[in-house]
């Protein structure tokens, strides 16, 4: 007796989600819809080599350390971008904006909006990208 597929588990996931814009990066819930999916249309005759189960459950282990550890390096140059900036209080900079002319001044203090930092020069804000020396 021939007995045709249901469905496979990629296929089954990608129907049945809207499109996004960011869909071609690879989420731990991602990974568990894959497996539950997989696990849920899988042939109950010829059951999947629990090896392999085990396979992808050590592969989840693995990918859900490296978004902890992407994190954690995210936090640190965050916080180092940020102490780098408040050293720069009271500091003679020099700063090239795009398409403007270059400043030179005291950083009168640091603003930090929207994830951006930023530096104030004779009272306007510039990117802290855009210190090109400090003095």
């Amino acid at each position: 007796m021939l007995v045709a597929p249901i469905i496979s588990g990629a296929n089954y996931v990608q129907e049945n989600k809207q499109p996004k814009a960011n869909d071609n990066l690879l989420t731990k819930d991602t990974f568990l819809k894959l497996m539950l999916a997989q696990l849920t249309h899988q042939d109950p005759l010829n059951p999947q080599d629990s090896s392999t189960f085990l396979n992808q459950l050590a592969q989840l282990t693995q990918l859900e350390q490296m978004i902890n550890l992407n994190a954690g390096l995210d936090n640190l140059l965050r916080t180092q971008s940020y102490t780098q900036a408040v050293t720069l209080v009271g500091r003679q900079v020099k700063i090239m904006p795009p398409e403007q002319e270059e400043v030179e001044g005291v950083v009168e203090k640091v603003v930090f909006q929207n994830n951006q930092i930023g530096v104030v020069v004779a009272g306007k804000v510039y990117s802290l990208s855009e210190v090109m020396e400090v003095k």
